[in-house]
Order: C-alpha cells, then sequence, then structure tokens
C-alpha cells in the first residue's frame, strides 16, 4: 500500500478512458475515496466501480467541475487529490490545414479544463486550509515539437506551462503539483492518432503502430495501468518532495 492516500478523496477526470478507469481502480485498491467526472455519463456507469462517485459533465464546463467537487464536499467532507487526466487529440495534419474551430477543441479540453479544474481544487484546498496534491496530464508531446500534431502539442506544452507555475504559487501552502507525460500508451487515444498520422504520411495504421512502439528503447507500447501507477504514486505520500516536476514516462522515448 501507498502511504497518505487511505481515507483521502481523489478527483479524477476524463475517468472513463482507459487511463482514467485504471486510475480510479488503483485509488480505490489504495483505500481512496474517488470522483468520477467524464462527459459520457454511460461510459462512467459502464466502465467504472460502482464505488466511484459518477459526475458527468465537460472539463471546460465551469458548472460540471463545481458539481464535482460538490460531490466530493457532500460524500466525502472534500477533496485531497486530483489527477486532472481527461484530454483530446486532434487529426494529425499540417498547421495550415487546421481550421480554428479545430485549435479551439483541442484547447478547451485539453488547456481550459485543466485550468479550470485545478483553480476549482486549489481554491478549495486553499478554502479548507489543508494540504493536498494535483496531477496534471501533459504528454511527451508537451515536450518536444513534431510535423503534423501542432496544436496538440501546442496544448501539451500548455499544460506543462500551467503546472510549474502552479507549483510555484502553492508550494507554500503544502500543495504539491506535478505533471505526467506519457509516451505511446496502448489506448483508443493512441490508436485514433496513428490512424490519422499514417494517413498524413502514406502509411498503413499498423505499421505506423509498429514504427512508433519500435521508436522507444523497450520496444512496445505502454499500458493504462503503467500510466496510473505513476500518477497514484504520485499523488500519495511516497513522493512528499516531487513538485513542480513534469514526470516522463515513455519507455525510453526520450533516453
Amino acid at each position: 500500500m501507498l502511504k497518505g492516500l487511505e481515507g483521502k478523496t481523489a478527483l479524477v477526470t476524463g475517468a472513463s478512458g482507459e487511463i482514467g478507469r485504471a486510475a480510479c481502480a488503483r485509488l480505490l485498491a489504495e483505500g481512496a475515496n474517488v470522483i468520477g467526472l467524464d462527459l459520457n455519463q454511460s461510459a462512467l456507469d459502464t466502465h467504472l466501480d460502482a464505488r466511484v462517485v459518477k459526475v458527468a459533465g465537460s472539463v471546460s464546463d465551469p458548472q460540471a467541475v463545481a458539481a464535482a467537487v460538490d460531490a466530493a464536499i457532500e460524500q466525502f467532507g472534500g477533496l485531497d487529490l486530483a489527477f486532472l487526466n481527461a484530454g483530446v487529440e486532434c487529426r494529425a495534419a499540417p498547421v495550415v490545414d487546421f481550421s480554428e474551430r479545430e485549435y479551439e477543441r483541442v484547447f478547451d479540453v485539453n488547456v481550459r479544463g485543466i485550468f479550470l479544474c485545478a483553480q476549482a481544487v486549489v481554491r478549495h484546498l486553499l478554502d479548507s486550509d489543508k494540504p493536498g496534491a494535483l496531477l496534471l496530464m501533459a504528454s511527451i508531446a508537451g515536450l518536444q515539437g513534431s510535423p503534423n500534431t501542432a496544436i496538440y502539442n501546442a496544448s501539451k506544452h500548455a499544460v506543462i506551462g500551467l503546472g510549474k507555475s502552479l507549483a510555484l504559487e502553492v508550494g507554500s501552502k503544502g500543495i504539491r503539483v506535478n505533471m505526467i507525460c506519457p509516451g505511446t500508451i496502448d489506448t483508443r487515444m493512441m490508436h485514433s492518432l496513428e490512424e490519422t498520422m499514417g494517413a498524413a504520411s502514406g502509411i498503413d495504421a499498423r505499421d505506423m503502430h509498429n514504427m512508433m512502439a519500435a521508436g522507444n528503447a523497450l520496444g512496445r507500447y505502454g499500458t493504462a495501468e503503467e500510466i496510473a501507477s505513476m500518477a497514484v504514486w504520485a499523488l500519495s505520500d511516497e513522493a512528499p518532495y516531487c513538485h513542480g516536476e513534469t514526470l516522463t514516462i515513455s519507455g525510453g522515448l526520450t533516453a
């Protein structure tokens, strides 16, 4: 068991996706209470343990975010932790071929959504005068540039900048903030990117998968459970001096 999780209450956004589900399951196994926020009520009901308090709504909607915090207060007396995991991908294409609507969709969820959730959680922690921990979902894409994925990359760069700045603001209050940067992970989002990146490059999606898997030192994709393990560790008291950090988990992609 990881220290400092039993009896704590954690918010997980994007809770019905593969990484969100894995994080919820791991937090429950560690004795935490979990609030799951996701756009799709049906997916929440289908994929998540009955012990998860489920809130349907978009992370880019302030009312939905407030409802998730309120649910934590009503059910468990407040929030202690947050894994701000929700995010969307976009099609692979050159910058000149993107529409403003596509750009706005990506930034609305990946940046505005994390901003709104982080703001609400930090306000709650400050008002409650208690310590806490937040983990923001970034990406290896937030540490580099690459052709045909500039909008997604830019959104994840923004998450890292937001998290690093927030960490400097709230560290003295006992609130830890870190960012996690997965590489190629076996999820629906990654498979969608394989298809659009392959199409943009004239490569079959399966061949694109194999090329990307071969691009890291372990020669394979990571699993949602592997990301969840690091995420929950970062939220726990096993990582008390981990603050303002960009945690990469890429199978050696950045080695």
